[in-house]
């Protein structure tokens, strides 16, 4: 006999008490998001937790930074916070001596030499910072020595926790903006490092009891918590490894929800931006895609870019035992705004990272991936941690463009005398996006004009831009998708549109675009399974 998690098993990572995304992973913007932003949330909840209910009765204000409460809420939160205070006080030295840096030094600084200002460095940045100036020999700037941080009092491996529950429904309550505690006793919080080896036997399954039984022991737990934890797993009805796909499988192109793409090719599989549907509770028998579909390996796991909904932590750990290789843009930019990605995967126990660069190409076993220039969405700051992906599977080219945004007409043209034709386009288009504060508004280090962030979304293309785009790649098979609506997205999204929504204009335009003009289009919702063809 053998024991696996329960198919409704959750398993939500978190970090400093806060549901996991990968700016918490990297010290220094956790530091910035603890003292910018999550501080300011727990500490508005505790002084008036009846504005924090009656903003959640406006549905538009589900994404704002109001706490989602559950039975006896405030008082577990208010022990919590009064505990964690001390916890955070090297992480808030550290976002102090950011701020130091950011609004008493650099401002200072016109251009003379540097050399005597590194003596000025507040202790915390000291030894762990570059300085430097802009082309214009005046505007200084700087940039994070990442593996100085991570060794350091700043990087708290015991900060790292994860949450296991039973859900029962798709819906779930938006999570980046309440505490991730143990509120009931059918929730059980463990303190375990994310990249642990544990929690791969965890999700692997298979286990015997005696390796159950010594799980819970590395895990920490005992009395009613080891009880509660061996409640989450069942004999599997069938040696562990025997479900699922097996063999090669027929080559194929899967729809998974949101901006996630399986794909199958000569037996060698992809998996862009996963984020993954749970199974094994009562619901619609809608053919969707689950972790249970997931074949045993994944070759590729291709990261488009560095937000919430793309590059899901969630999902990430759960599969990691699976995952050979995962494909990232180049990102070592190490500014506040823009973290090394692939020292955070490795820190989430990834093994094998790459990095490609614009117009980098891999080779696969009948193929290659090839990351393409990924413009917009990202409010006007310098990210260079995006690109698209182009997969060539013999002579046939998908490109996943993401939530790219057309801003250069002239860039897509110049993709096509690169690469040539790609033949199936799959595009983000919400159209209109949160304002660019909403995401990066801690990094900052003063608040934009209210005026000035309203102007910078983070968005995908409008019919206008996503036209220009399939048309320059001479593309006849098109899917709009990232477009949040999923059920099961509402731990991390928190949009709704109805059919007057612009997002959902545009999208329908570009799909009777195509249409007219002999190719095939549409909006994909939950799921949707192509064949692989030029």
């Amino acid at each position: 006999m053998t024991l696996s998690l329960k198919k409704n098993v959750i398993a939500e990572p978190a970090v400093a008490g806060w549901y996991a995304w990968s700016y918490l992973i990297p010290p220094q913007t956790l530091a910035k998001y603890l003292k910018n932003h999550y501080r300011n949330i727990v500490e508005s909840y505790l002084a008036d937790p009846e504005t924090h209910r009656t903003a959640l009765r406006n549905a538009r204000f589900l994404g704002g930074p109001f706490v989602h409460e559950q039975d006896g809420s405030y008082e577990r939160i208010r022990e919590w916070y009064d505990a964690a205070r001390e916890r955070y006080a090297p992480l808030l030295e550290l976002a102090d001596a950011i701020d130091e840096l950011e609004r008493e030094i650099l401002p200072e600084l016109t251009g003379a030499s540097l050399d005597e200002v590194y003596r000025r460095l507040p202790a915390p940045l000291a030894g762990r910072v570059e300085l430097f100036y802009n082309r214009d020999n005046r505007t200084p700037d700087y940039r994070f020595i990442e593996p100085f941080l991570y060794d350091s009092p700043y990087f708290d491996p015991g900060l790292q926790q994860v949450r296991f529950s039973e859900v029962h429904q798709d819906a779930r309550t938006f999570a980046l903006t309440t505490p991730v505690l143990a509120y009931t006793p059918e929730q059980v919080l463990v303190t375990v490092e994310l990249g642990s080896e544990l929690l791969d036997m965890v999700f692997r399954g298979g286990l015997t009891a005696a390796e159950l039984d010594r799980v819970i022991a590395g895990l920490g737990l005992d009395g009613d918590r080891a009880a509660a934890f061996r409640g989450f797993f069942e004999e599997d009805p069938e040696p562990a490894g025997a479900s699922g796909p097996t063999g090669p499988g027929e080559d194929v192109i899967t729809y998974v929800g949101h901006a996630c793409v399986f794909v199958r090719h000569r037996g060698t599989t992809f998996l862009v931006d996963p984020v993954i549907s749970y199974s094994g509770y009562s619901r619609e028998s809608d053919g969707r895609f689950t972790f249970d579909d997931l074949p045993e390996r994944i070759d590729y796991v291709m990261i488009t870019h560095n937000h919430q909904d793309h590059m899901l932590l969630e999902t990430l750990i759960k599969i990691r035992h699976r995952v050979g290789r995962v494909v990232i843009a180049k990102s070592a930019n190490s500014s506040l705004v823009d973290p090394d990605l692939k020292r955070v995967l490795t820190r989430l126990g990834f093994r094998d990272v790459v990095e490609l660069d614009d117009l980098d190409v891999l080779g696969t076993p009948g193929g290659t991936i090839t990351a393409v220039p990924f413009l917009g969405e990202h409010g006007d700051i310098r990210i260079r941690t995006k690109c698209g992906w182009m997969l060539d599977l013999d002579g046939a080219r998908v490109l996943f463009a993401a939530d790219s945004t057309n801003v250069s007409p002239e860039l897509y043209p110049r993709v096509t005398a690169a690469l040539g034709q790609v033949h199936t386009v799959f595009i983000g288009m919400e159209s209109v996006g949160a304002a660019v504060s909403w995401l990066y508004g801690p990094l900052f280090p003063e608040k934009l004009e209210r005026r000035i962030d309203a102007g910078r979304r983070l968005k995908g293309s409008n019919f206008e831009q996503a036209a220009a785009i399939v048309d320059a790649l001479g593309a006849d098979r098109v899917h709009v998708y990232a477009m949040g609506q999923e059920p099961w997205l509402g731990a991390v999204m928190c949009v709704e549109y109805d059919e007057g929504h612009p997002a959902m204009i545009d999208s329908d335009k570009l799909v009777a675009y195509v249409e007219e003009r002999g190719g095939t289009a549409k909006r994909l919702f939950r799921h949707e399974t192509m064949a692989v063809r030029p």
